[in-house]
Formats: C-alpha cells, sequence, structure tokens
C-alpha cells in the first residue's frame, strides 16, 4: 500500500484515540464543576414551570441535594476512567486495578440511578427521571465490560503461567 491510502491510515491510531478519550474525560469533569458552581441557577432554569408551586422551596432544596450527590457520584466516575483510560495507554489493559475501576464505575452510574430514577417520578420532572434511566443502563454496560475484562483477567493469568 503506497500513496494516500498508507497516510490515511497514520492519521489515527490507539494512541490518539485514548488520547481523545482522556481529553473528553477532563472536560467532562470541567462541564461538572461548572453545573456545580452554576447549581441554583440550573435549578431554577429547571423549575421555572413551577413558579406557583406551595412546595417549590422543598422541592428546590431537593433538586440541589440531588445534583450535588450526582456531581460527587460524577466525579468518582470520571477520576476512576480517567485512571483506567491512563492504565490503558500504558499497555497495562486485562490487570485487576482496571476490573476494579470498572466496578467503581459502574457503583457511580448504579448510584445515580438508584436516586434519580425515583426522584424524577416524585418530583414529576421528566429529565430527572430519565438521567436516572440512561445512569442505570449504563451501569448494566459497565457491568458487563467489567465482567468481561474480569474473565480476561484470569484468562491473562493462565496464560502467563503456561509460558
Amino acid at each position: 500500500m503506497t500513496g494516500p491510502e498508507k497516510t490515511n491510515l497514520r492519521l489515527w491510531d490507539d494512541r490518539k484515540s485514548i488520547a481523545l478519550s482522556r481529553f473528553s474525560t477532563l472536560c467532562m469533569g470541567g462541564i461538572c464543576i461548572l453545573m456545580l458552581f452554576n447549581g441554583p441557577v440550573l435549578v431554577g432554569w429547571a423549575l421555572r414551570d413551577y413558579t406557583g408551586s406551595a412546595a417549590l422551596g422543598a422541592l428546590r432544596a431537593g433538586l440541589l441535594a440531588l445534583g450535588y450527590v450526582c456531581a460527587a457520584l460524577a466525579f468518582a466516575m470520571l477520576y476512576n476512567l480517567y485512571r483506567f483510560l491512563g492504565r490503558v495507554a500504558a499497555g497495562a489493559v486485562f490487570v485487576p486495578a482496571n476490573v476494579a475501576a470498572l466496578g467503581r464505575i459502574s457503583w457511580c452510574c448504579a448510584g445515580a440511578a438508584f436516586l434519580c430514577t425515583p426522584a424524577g417520578l416524585v418530583l414529576r420532572l421528566p429529565f430527572v427521571f430519565s438521567l436516572g434511566l440512561c445512569a442505570g443502563f449504563m451501569a448494566l454496560i459497565v457491568r458487563v465490560i467489567g465482567n468481561a475484562f474480569r474473565q480476561a483477567v484470569v484468562m491473562k493469568d493462565e496464560l502467563d503461567l503456561t509460558v
């Protein structure tokens, strides 16, 4: 293969993909920080249609507390994801630390699902409910990937012993 075909193959590789994933993780962390510091404004925007509600103060406080707890879960998840990607970039893919990180990421997603799904129903906020369902689905996906990584670590360890 020569000419433009060979050049196109070198434009993107695993190293660049991992770098982009790590950069995106940092960007998401930055977005989380912005949302964290603008929590009251965002809650006010989300509750703009509830201005006549007698329980607006309690609703505002509940949604703000939910947001701060979910922010803590998001930061924990992003931290574990960033460390996971760092180990992958270093060539340590099928290692117990990555299995543990995927487990922690899954639990962060499950925690957000556990909080947001019922809160969205009780507060009658479809966005919060949908966020909870998405977090639950992500917890399931990451859990399955974590289980696959766990099996791969076992297989790798067995293979290392036979060589």
